[in-house]
């Protein structure tokens, strides 16, 4: 299911060229398994996030990149196999090639905008960490820790008024639940009973921080027992954890879409360095060879502080 795709004009054709993987169609047609259209799509977003790993070291993405490597079963659970449509808004964080990709963004124009050309989909001057693709209801990735929950509750209240049964998906990471912010979306949409998914990617790393370092919790860094305080506008039933690993346990969305009520849903994953092993914790705290891993890691970013470096995809 993987072949190369006809070569674009210039250099981006010669990068894309031999990691371009053919697209379904958004909607799984009757004939393709359900499962292996969900495989194709985690493969397809893994094969462009290691390829923008080899462009970027070869200069040839702009600016600061990070990959979702090892975290695609998150982008396709909730994006593909059509449990959006594509009336649905998303709102994605620094690290979204897979939302974008998932939600049916076209792959050539992604790594377009990557490398700052003019045909990427903000026209080359948004960069990996601004893909957004409006026809597809991608309002944009966003480099502010926490910004797609607020953004999210402005794209439920439109969705709301709309009345059309739109929903809107915030998708934010761990490190994201330590801002104030957290709480005031929460509080928002509990409030005005906004269509929004809260979904937190707990990869247990921000950047290469140890969430137990950072979060005052009791629960292995647990992000979903703080929604718990919403009450009866949000209960127990549209709070769920769930395995960031494994695509198929996906959350199934067809009674939240009926409610159009807020949802928070948290999924335990992990992301892949260069090294090749998920980064994410195990074990108490204090131990692992994750957490030990982590503080290598921290040196190193230290040590470049003092350099006017670019930022690195893999952070």
């Amino acid at each position: 299911h993987a072949r190369g795709c006809a070569p674009a004009r210039g250099e981006l054709g010669r990068h894309a060229t031999h990691y371009c993987i053919t697209r379904h169609a958004a909607s799984v047609s009757d004939s393709t398994p359900l499962l292996l259209h969900l495989y194709e799509e985690m493969l397809r977003i893994r094969l462009f996030e290691q390829r923008c790993v080899e462009l970027f070291d070869r200069k040839f993405v702009k600016g600061t990149a990070h990959s979702c490597e090892g975290q695609e079963a998150t982008a396709v659970g909730v994006c593909g196999g059509g449990l959006l449509t594509e009336r649905d808004f998303v709102l994605s964080h620094h690290r979204g090639h897979g939302h974008v990709l998932a939600k049916g963004a076209d792959m050539g124009r992604c790594l377009a905008e990557l490398g700052g050309r003019r045909d990427g989909y903000c026209g080359g001057m948004g960069g990996s960490m601004h893909l957004a693709d409006l026809s597809k209801g991608v309002l944009g990735a966003n480099g502010v820790v926490g910004a797609s929950l607020a953004l999210g509750c402005g794209a439920g209240l439109a969705a709301k008024y709309e009345g059309k049964g739109r929903v809107a998906v915030a998708f934010f990471g761990d490190g994201a639940s330590n801002q104030g912010l957290f709480h005031e979306a929460l509080n928002m949409a509990a409030v005005w009973r906004l269509p929004v998914v809260f979904f937190c990617e707990n990869n247990q790393v921000g950047l290469s921080t140890d969430i137990m370092d950072v979060m005052a919790s009791d629960e292995m860094g647990k992000v979903l027992p703080r929604a718990q305080g919403y009450g009866d506008a949000l209960p127990s039933d549209r709070r769920l954890c769930v395995d960031g690993s494994d695509v198929a346990r996906r959350p199934r969305g067809g009674r939240r879409r009926t409610s159009l009520l807020p949802s928070h849903l948290s999924a335990f994953t992990g992301r892949r360095p260069r090294g090749g092993r998920l980064l994410h914790r195990r074990g108490a705290r204090g131990q692992g060879a994750e957490r030990r891993r982590g503080a290598h890691l921290s040196a190193r970013l230290a040590q470049r502080r003092p350099k006017p470096a670019r930022g690195h995809p893999l952070r």
